[in-house]
């Protein structure tokens, strides 16, 4: 990835190193995705990763342009995000771990903070996730403007405290990471990201923290934090953070006066951080959308969408389904559920005969100037079910937008639109109308009340202008 030029700078530089990280990787780049700050660039590193880590990254990196992509060989976490970091173009560097995940406005919560009080550090609150719920993590309560030994002091109370020591709920000027040449440890498995807090706070001269939760922290059995520590140097690693401890609280004449606390932060580090305490008492229980078990449930699938977009540079009309039933998987194309009522819908709205085949219905969609597709690329799915549907990968709906002068987008039913909604309305920038789904199970809707109300949805002009292509029947007559 080359790095922008200045005019091109995005205020931001969000860094994903990733590793082997297939299963939980779509819902950490998802969330970077639809943060509703724009402004900003994402780089994910892949550190060699065995898996499908790296198609995954692909798929964003074509999905959205803000997205770069670093395939490298595994060299570790550490050297992944310091090559990241020399590529970053932001004023700020936030950074994510590849299984967590970010509230919808973090970063737009940590850039507010920076740019009022125009600090150096910003630090946030965060959800520690444990299973299928997660508590609110909390320490620094104080608002406003932060001075070094005002941040120093609240740190010495629980040093060994995550809020402190990650790297993920803070947001960094990325200037002074520059000028000092800081960077990760890259001979460390452990606590590398508190050496370079502690390193950076040494140069930083303005700090705030907002209260306000940004991120969902997932500790897993086996993860970096809680098995790779026993492979690292011990005794290296605690004489290396004892000795920038201390010698941060000596370049602020903190040291002597509170010599027995500081010095027992290396008992403190040997208890997983602490993260437990200081929490909000209220347990949350997870969205089932972000929960993710260490298997599949019993029925379900990680399915590609395999239907192609059916589309040319005339369709004027965009109509959505969520994702492809298990039968049009099957058939290969678009509604191939005899029991869908999608294409008798289109025959009566353009008084055609229903087409029979895969042939004749794109022929149908190209002359009536309609494009056909699917809001979801790739989701976790039990058979047919939309509402089983979870872990989505939106599919890139610009492809359309960008070829063919759309005027309208419709959302077929329910699910399609809220997926929609949740997943392409940003980087689309359209709004879509929601018409009754086409389905089966809706069967409260008649054929005839579906054609009333899928016209009712659309300015007529379209449907017509659509009709007018073809010599046949024309939906006028329905209008006038």
């Amino acid at each position: 990835m080359k790095r922008k030029e200045l005019s091109d700078m995005p205020l931001v530089s969000l860094i994903i190193p990733a590793y082997n990280a297939e299963k939980y990787l779509r819902r950490c780049l998802n969330s970077a995705m639809e943060q509703t700050f724009r402004d900003m660039e994402i780089i994910v590193i892949n550190d060699g990763s065995t898996d499908t880590t790296l198609q995954i990254c692909r798929e964003y990196e074509q999905m959205d342009e803000r997205f770069h992509v670093i395939d490298k060989a595994n060299t570790g976490v550490s050297d992944s995000r310091n090559q990241a970091i020399r590529m970053a173009a932001g004023k700020y560097l936030q950074f994510m771990d590849s299984d967590d995940w970010l509230t919808r406005d973090a970063t737009e919560s940590l850039v507010y903070a920076a740019e009022k009080y125009d600090c150096d550090m910003v630090i946030a609150d965060f959800y520690r996730v444990d299973g299928a719920v997660f508590t609110e993590k909390q320490h620094i309560r104080k608002r406003g403007l932060l001075t070094r030994q005002e941040y120093a002091e609240n740190m010495m109370r629980d040093p060994a405290d995550f809020y402190y020591g990650v790297l993920w709920n803070k947001l960094y000027r990325r200037r002074i990471i520059e000028e000092q040449q800081l960077e990760m440890d890259r001979d460390l498995r452990w606590c590398e990201d508190f050496l370079f807090n502690l390193s950076f706070i040494r140069h930083a001269e303005r700090f705030t923290a907002i209260q306000i939760p940004i991120y969902y922290y997932m500790k897993r059995k086996g993860s970096l934090v809680s098995t790779d520590w026993k492979k690292a140097n011990a005794v290296k690693l605690k004489f290396q953070l004892l000795k920038t401890y201390k010698e941060l609280y000596q370049s602020m004449d903190l040291y002597e006066e509170n010599k027995l606390q500081i010095n027992a932060f290396v008992l403190a580090i040997a208890k997983d951080g602490g993260v437990a305490a200081p929490m909000s008492r209220r347990r949350q229980k997870l969205d089932s959308r972000d929960y993710i078990e260490d298997e599949l449930p019993a029925g379900y699938e990680r399915m590609h969408n395999p239907l192609e977009p059916v589309y040319d540079e005339n369709s004027r009309i965009l109509i959505l389904g969520s994702f492809p039933s298990a039968r049009s998987r099957e058939n290969g194309f678009h509604y191939g559920d005899p029991k869908n009522r999608f294409w008798k819908l289109l025959a009566r709205l353009f008084g055609e005969p229903v087409p029979a085949d895969t042939a004749a219905r794109k022929a149908l969609l190209l002359r009536r100037g309609i494009a056909l597709w699917d809001v979801v690329a790739v989701c976790d799915i039990k058979g047919s079910s939309e509402q089983s549907i979870r872990n989505v990968v939106p599919a890139d709906i610009n492809r359309i937008l960008r070829a063919a002068e759309i005027q309208t987008v419709i959302a077929n039913g329910d699910t399609a639109y809220r997926l929609y909604q949740k997943y392409c309305r940003e980087y689309t920038g359209r709004e879509a109308v929601k018409c009754p789904s086409t389905s089966p199970s809706n069967a409260i809707f008649t054929l005839e009340r579906l054609a009333d109300r899928w016209v009712e949805a659309v300015e007529p002009e379209l449907w017509i202008a659509g009709a007018e292509n073809s010599s046949q029947g024309s939906i006028r007559q329905s209008l006038e």
